[in-house]
C-alpha cells in the first residue's frame, strides 16, 4: 500500500489510535487530549496570577519617611536626592570634611531599578554608623534582583548630622581645586 499525505489520514489516525490503546490512554480510560489542555490550561492561569499577586506585593512597599534629623533619615534624604537626580540637594547632607562634592555625584552610577532598605544602626554619641542593602534589577525577563551591602558614617556638626568620607553610590571623589 502506498501511504500518500492526506489520502489515508483515518489510516494513520487509527494507526496512532492504536498505540494509545495499548498504552490504556483511550478515550475509555480517561485521557483525552481536551482534558489534558485544560488541566494544563489551570495550572499556567494559577501560575500566573501567583506571580502577578508577588510581583504586586513587592513592588507595593510602602515607604516609611524618616525623621529628617536622625541619621538614618540623613542618608535617606541623601539618596532620594541621588536617585531624583538632585546632586546639589544631595551634596548638601555631606560633612564639611569630605572632599566630596555635587559634581561627583554627577559622575556616579545609579541603577534604573533600585530599592534601599536600611540594614542596621548604630548610634554613639556624635557619630553613627548606617547599614543599608541595595537590590538592584539584573535587568532580566523575572525581574532578579542582586543585593548589595553599603555603610554610610556620619557625625553631628553644628547640630546636624552629616555624612562623612564617599558614600555609596560614589566610589571616588576628586581633590578640590584650589
Amino acid at each position: 500500500m502506498c501511504w500518500k499525505r492526506g489520502k489515508y489520514a483515518l489510516g494513520e489516525m487509527s494507526v496512532h489510535r492504536g498505540v494509545r490503546d495499548t498504552l490504556g490512554m483511550t478515550e475509555a480510560s480517561g485521557y483525552s487530549p481536551r482534558s489534558s489542555n485544560r488541566i494544563l490550561a489551570v495550572i499556567v492561569g494559577f501560575t500566573l496570577i501567583l506571580a502577578a499577586v508577588a510581583a504586586l506585593l513587592t513592588s507595593s512597599r510602602e515607604v516609611k519617611d524618616l525623621s529628617p534629623s536622625s541619621p538614618e533619615g540623613v542618608v535617606q534624604l541623601f539618596l532620594k536626592a541621588v536617585i531624583e537626580g538632585k546632586s546639589e540637594d544631595a551634596a548638601d547632607y555631606f560633612s564639611a570634611t569630605t572632599t566630596c562634592d555635587a559634581s561627583d555625584i554627577d559622575r556616579s552610577w545609579m541603577p534604573e531599578t533600585v530599592r534601599v532598605n536600611l540594614a542596621d544602626q548604630e548610634i554613639t554619641g556624635d557619630r553613627a554608623f548606617i547599614e543599608i542593602t541595595v537590590d538592584i534589577s539584573s535587568g532580566g525577563p523575572f525581574d532578579d534582583y542582586y543585593v548589595e551591602t553599603h555603610n554610610y558614617r556620619l557625625a553631628q556638626e553644628d547640630g546636624n548630622w552629616r555624612i562623612l568620607g564617599i558614600p555609596w553610590p560614589l566610589y571616588s571623589c576628586e581633590e578640590p581645586t584650589k
